[in-house]
C-alpha cells in the first residue's frame, strides 16, 4: 500500500485505558474530544489557555504506548520554544516514567519500552526541515502551528510514511492560536473549509480534516489571574488570545481591510480607464498577476487575478495574454525587479516574457522599499468621497481600492498577512503568503507617482538644451548653441524667439 497511509480509525487495537490515569492526567471535555478524534489531520486551536499543548503531548504518549515502534515528530519553531512548551508539559508528567519511558535530554527524545519514540525537533526554515529529509514519522505534532511558516509544515508532512505494515501512519495533530506567518495557511486549510469547526472535510488527497475550537472557558484549571491578564489585552490581542478570533489577530498587517467596504461584485468597467498589471514571479512559490483599472478620481479597481504554481515563464506570459479580452489594452505591466536578473545561462525572466509578447516595466526603487510599498497599500485602503457606484448605493465615502469578489487570493492574503516578527516591524512577514500582495504593492507604488527628474548640481551642468516650461502634452525647449537651426534662434537682435515644442515622452 502506497506509504501505508492508514487512518486513525484503522488502529490495530484500542489504546490502553490506563495510560492517562497512570500519568495522573484527567482531560477536560474539550481535550477528550481532541483525543477521541479519528480524523487524519486535526487542529485544536483558538484562544490561549485551552490546554492545547498538554493535549498534544498526552496524545503522542498514548499512541506510543499503543503502537510498538511508532515514531512521532513533535515540532516547534525553535528549541527554546520546545523547552518552554512541549518539553515543559512532558516534565509535568515526569517524562512518562510511570510507563517505563526514558528521556534523553541530549537528543531531546522520549523512548518507550516497546521501541516507540517521540523526537522533539525545531524547524524555523525549510533548511531546518530538510535536516529531517531522511526521517520517517507516523505521527506529526505541531505546537503553535501558525508561528511556523507554511512551507516548513508542508515539507515535514511529506515525511509521513511507514516502512512496516504493522505500524500505521496515524496522521497530524496541531495546536495553535491565531496570528503568525502560518495564520493564512491554517485558516485556509482548517478554519474556513470546516465552517469554523462545524463539519469535517476531506482534502484533495483524501485525508479527513477537522478543526476543534478551544476557548479559555474550556479549561477549568486556568487560574483567575491568567484570565484577567487576557481580559486586559488590547483589541487585536484580546480577539486572538481570549476570543480565538481567526478574522482579527495580533500582528495583522491590514486590519482596516473590510470585506463589506473593499470588495465589490464584478461589473463592467469603462473602457476609458487605464489598465495596469502588477506581477510577482514564482514557480515553486505561487506566481501572482493582478489586473487593475484606475478611474477618473484615482481609485484603483482590481478586477482580475491569476495565482498558480508550477508554471514556466513562457507559459506565464501566454496565460496573461489569454486572460485578457479582445481590445483590452494594458498601459503598463509593473513587475518585480528580480525578473530582470540573470541566472547562469538562462535568459532573464523579463526577456522570456517579452519573447512571448508581454513587455514588462520594472517596479523600481519605490517597490524595492517594501515598507514604502506597504504604506502605499495602507493609503489606498483608506476612504475618500464615494465613487459613482457607491453614491448610487447611498454611500457618502468609499475606499480608494476596490477588489472584485472574484479576486479571492488577493483578499485572502491581505486579510491574513502578518507584520514581520524580525527586522522592520512596519514590514510584512516574508515567510507568509504575500505573492498577490506583492503584486499589488508593485502596482500601487507606481500609480500616480508621475515622472521623475534628475536634479544636478549647477557646477556639473554642461551647456546644452535648456528645459523651460511644461506646456500640457508638450514641452518647451531652447536649442543648444551649436544646433543646426542656431541662426533662426539668434536672428532677432532684440529678443530670442520662442522655442519650438516636442511631444512629452
Amino acid at each position: 500500500m502506497d506509504l501505508l497511509l492508514l487512518r486513525v480509525a484503522d488502529r490495530l487495537e484500542e489504546p490502553p485505558p490506563d495510560v492517562f490515569a497512570d500519568l495522573g492526567y484527567v482531560p477536560t471535555a474539550k481535550q477528550q474530544e481532541f483525543h477521541d478524534a479519528t480524523e487524519f489531520d486535526v487542529l485544536y486551536g483558538g484562544a490561549a489557555g485551552g490546554g492545547k499543548t498538554r493535549a498534544l503531548v498526552m496524545d503522542a504518549i498514548r499512541d506510543c504506548a499503543t503502537y510498538p515502534g511508532l515514531r512521532v515528530g513533535a515540532f516547534r519553531r525553535t528549541y527554546g520554544e520546545l523547552k518552554e512548551s512541549l518539553i515543559a508539559e512532558l516534565a509535568l508528567v515526569s517524562f512518562a516514567r510511570a510507563l517505563g519511558a526514558s528521556w534523553n535530554g541530549t537528543e531531546f527524545e522520549l523512548r518507550f519500552p516497546n521501541g516507540a519514540l517521540i523526537m522533539f525537533r525545531y524547524a524555523e526554515t525549510v533548511q531546518d526541515a530538510t535536516r529531517r529529509q531522511g526521517g520517517q514519522y507516523q505521527k506529526l505534532l505541531f505546537d503553535e502551528r501558525t508561528l511556523t511558516p507554511p512551507d516548513v509544515c508542508s515539507f515535514l508532512e511529506s515525511r509521513l510514511r511507514s516502512g512496516r505494515r504493522d505500524i500505521p501512519v496515524l496522521g497530524i495533530r496541531s495546536g495553535t492560536n491565531p496570528g503568525g506567518p502560518g495564520h493564512g495557511a491554517v485558516k485556509t486549510r482548517y478554519i474556513k473549509p470546516t465552517n469554523y469547526g462545524q463539519k469535517v472535510v476531506t482534502d484533495v488527497r483524501g485525508r479527513t480534516v477537522r478543526f476543534i475550537p478551544s476557548r479559555l472557558s474550556d479549561n477549568p484549571h486556568v487560574n483567575p489571574e491568567y484570565a484577567q491578564d487576557l481580559q486586559a489585552l488590547d483589541g487585536k490581542l484580546r480577539a486572538a488570545f481570549l476570543d480565538g478570533d481567526w478574522d482579527v489577530f495580533a500582528g495583522q498587517m491590514f486590519p482596516e481591510l473590510k470585506r463589506g467596504r473593499h470588495v465589490v461584485e464584478p461589473m463592467e468597467l469603462p473602457p476609458t480607464w487605464r489598465r495596469y498589471n502588477g506581477i510577482d514571479w514564482g514557480f515553486a512559490a505561487p506566481w501572482a498577476v493582478l489586473w487593475a483599472a484606475q478611474d477618473e478620481d484615482g481609485r484603483v479597481w482590481v478586477y482580475r487575478e491569476c495565482y498558480q504554481r508550477g508554471v514556466g515563464e513562457g507559459e506565464q506570459a501566454q496565460r496573461i495574454l489569454a486572460a485578457e479580452a479582445d481590445g483590452e489594452h494594458i498601459a503598463v505591466r509593473y513587475a518585480d525587479d528580480a525578473m530582470w536578473a540573470t541566472r547562469g545561462e538562462a535568459k532573464p525572466i523579463a526577456a522570456v516574457y517579452a519573447d512571448s509578447g508581454v513587455h514588462l516595466t520594472q517596479a523600481g526603487k519605490g517597490a524595492g522599499s517594501r515598507v514604502n510599498g506597504w504604506q502605499r497599500v495602507h493609503s489606498y485602503l483608506t476612504e475618500a468621497l464615494a465613487c459613482s457606484h457607491h453614491r448610487a448605493l447611498g454611500w457618502e465615502m468609499c475606499p480608494k481600492l476596490h477588489i472584485f469578489s472574484t479576486c479571492t487570493e488577493l483578499y485572502r492574503e491581505l486579510a491574513d498577512l502578518p507584520h514581520a516578527t524580525k527586522g522592520d516591524p512596519e514590514d510584512a512577514d516574508t515567510t507568509a503568503d504575500d505573492h498577490a500582495s506583492d503584486a499589488l504593492r508593485y502596482l500601487l507604488i507606481n500609480l500616480g507617482s508621475g515622472p521623475e527628474f534628475v536634479m544636478l548640481d549647477e557646477s556639473t551642468v554642461e551647456p546644452g538644451p535648456e528645459v523651460l516650461q511644461a506646456l500640457g502634452a508638450t514641452m518647451a525647449y531652447r536649442p543648444a548653441p551649436d544646433a543646426a537651426d542656431d541662426d533662426w534662434w539668434l536672428q532677432d537682435d532684440e529678443a530670442p524667439r520662442a522655442g519650438g515644442t516636442v511631444g512629452a515622452p
